[in-house]
C-alpha cells in the first residue's frame, strides 16, 4: 500500500516510543494494547512539504499542508467528488484536542479550508460537515486560547492552570471511543496552550497521557 504523508511525519513515526504509545493506547481500554502486539512503525513511502497532487484513475487527489492541530496536518481533497478529508483540524460537535496544537496556525488552516472549492468535509472527529461549521470550530479554538490567557493574566502557574481551568469540560461530548477522557484532554489542552502563550512552545515531545490522567487531585469520570 502506498503511504503518502508530510515529510516531517517520517521523523515522528520512526521516533515513536512504542512502550509509551502502548501505555497511551491502554487508556482507551484494557483490551486495546493487545492490538499492537508485534506492530512495527510503518514510515511513509512518499512524502511532501507544502503539497502534492496524485492522479489515480479518474480522480485527482490534492494534499495540502495545513498545520494546526499538529504541525504536520494535511487536508486531502478529492477534486472530482468535492470532498475534503480535513484531518484533525475539524472536530465536528465533539471535544477538541489542542494538546499539541498551535492555535494561530490552526485558525489560519480553517480559513484555508474555507477558500477551497470543495464543500463536503470529512473531519478527523465527528460527523460530516460543510464550510458552515468552520465558524464554530474557529470560535472554539479562539475561545480556548483566550481562556488560558485569562488564567495566565490572573497569575496562575502552569500547574494551577491545569488544575483549575476546567470550565470547557462539558462544552462538547467526547468522540466515540473516548468516553471518560474529557478531564485528561482538558489538562493537556491547558498545558499546551499555557506553554504556547508563555513562549515555552513547542514541547520537545508529545504529551504523556499518563501524567495528565494521574494529575494530583484528579478523579476518574467525565464526558
Amino acid at each position: 500500500m502506498l503511504l503518502s504523508l508530510h515529510m516531517r511525519c517520517t521523523d515522528r513515526i520512526q521516533g515513536t516510543d512504542m512502550a509509551e504509545h502502548v501505555r497511551r493506547v491502554g487508556l482507551f481500554g484494557p483490551d486495546q494494547p493487545a492490538l499492537l502486539e508485534g506492530y512495527e512503525a510503518n514510515a511513509p513511502m512518499v512524502t511532501f512539504k507544502n503539497g502534492m497532487t496524485l492522479h489515480v484513475g479518474n480522480h485527482t487527489i490534492e494534499m495540502i499542508h495545513m498545520p494546526g492541530h499538529t504541525l504536520y496536518q494535511a487536508a486531502v481533497c478529492i477534486k472530482e467528488e468535492g470532498v475534503v478529508w480535513t484531518s484533525d483540524n475539524i472536530f465536528r460537535s465533539v471535544q477538541t484536542w489542542i494538546h499539541e496544537g498551535n492555535p494561530d496556525l490552526w485558525l489560519t488552516a480553517l480559513e484555508s479550508l474555507r477558500k477551497l472549492d470543495e464543500d463536503i468535509f470529512v473531519p478527523g472527529h465527528g460527523e460530516l460537515c460543510d464550510k458552515g461549521y468552520l465558524n464554530e470550530q474557529s470560535a472554539l479554538v479562539q475561545e480556548w486560547k483566550e481562556y488560558v490567557k485569562s488564567g495566565i493574566e490572573r497569575g496562575m502557574t502552569k500547574d494551577e492552570a491545569i488544575s483549575n481551568l476546567t470550565d470547557l469540560t462539558d462544552r462538547y461530548p467526547m468522540d466515540v471511543g473516548q468516553e471518560g477522557m474529557a478531564p485528561v484532554v482538558m489538562r493537556m489542552n491547558v498545558a499546551n496552550l499555557y506553554d504556547y502563550l508563555t513562549g515555552s512552545w513547542p514541547a520537545p515531545s508529545a504529551p504523556n497521557f499518563a501524567t495528565f490522567a494521574n494529575w494530583p487531585g484528579s478523579s476518574s469520570g467525565g464526558r
